[in-house]
């Protein structure tokens, strides 16, 4: 019975998450979200999201990343449901590898995509000089500059260049990446030892 219980609301949860995801997408084409499809959708994932997009430090300037804290958080529900349905058993270790886990997920999303950001400007700072009077980069050399600066000063003590700034960053956060991998894996399997 409890098994039943679990496997419907594992596939709720997913059915959910899918739902939400559809908002994400349709929130990239505006007209979209305005049909009768559209519509429901939004109804439907709204109240859950709505809590999410309220919260300002999960926006970092244009960029808005409480969609992705959103999925996160209903994929580590899905994940608990899930493991305890296949072991059969509730334990305060699983539970737990699976928060760092799905916690790791959302943060390391997060980084990935800021990184990706970071790489992106620096290539076309590489190749192109004009892209400093563009009003698009500009916005983002707003939004990344000060953390950029911030990060490459913990390493340089002179003047360096604005390139030269997204490169160190770039570079400090793919090894913090790494490193923050090897220490998720590490509690990961801490957590799954747990007995109890």
């Amino acid at each position: 019975m409890i098994s039943t219980i679990l496997s419907l609301l594992s596939a709720v949860i997913s059915i959910y998450t899918i739902l939400c995801l559809i908002n994400i997408f349709l929130s990239w084409v505006p007209g979209l979200r305005f049909t009768s499809f559209g519509r429901f959708i939004y109804s439907v994932t709204e109240p859950y999201m709505g809590l999410f997009s309220r919260l300002s430090f999960l926006k970092f300037g244009n960029i808005d990343f409480s969609p992705i804290v959103s999925i996160g958080i209903l994929s580590l529900v899905s994940s608990v449901l899930g493991r305890i349905y296949s072991t059969g058993r509730i334990w305060f270790g699983g539970i737990l590898a699976s928060f760092i886990s799905m916690f790791w997920s959302v943060i390391s999303s997060i980084f990935t995509i800021f990184g990706l950001v970071i790489f992106i400007r620096w290539i076309v700072l590489l190749f192109s000089k004009n892209s400093l009077n563009n009003p698009m980069w500009a916005n983002l050399d707003n939004m990344i500059g000060k953390f950029s600066y911030k990060v490459s000063r913990t390493f340089t003590k002179g003047q360096i260049t604005y390139k030269t700034s997204l490169l160190i960053t770039w570079i400090t956060m793919a090894v913090a990446m790494f490193l923050c991998q090897i220490l998720v894996s590490v509690l990961y399997n801490l957590c799954n030892a747990i007995p109890f």
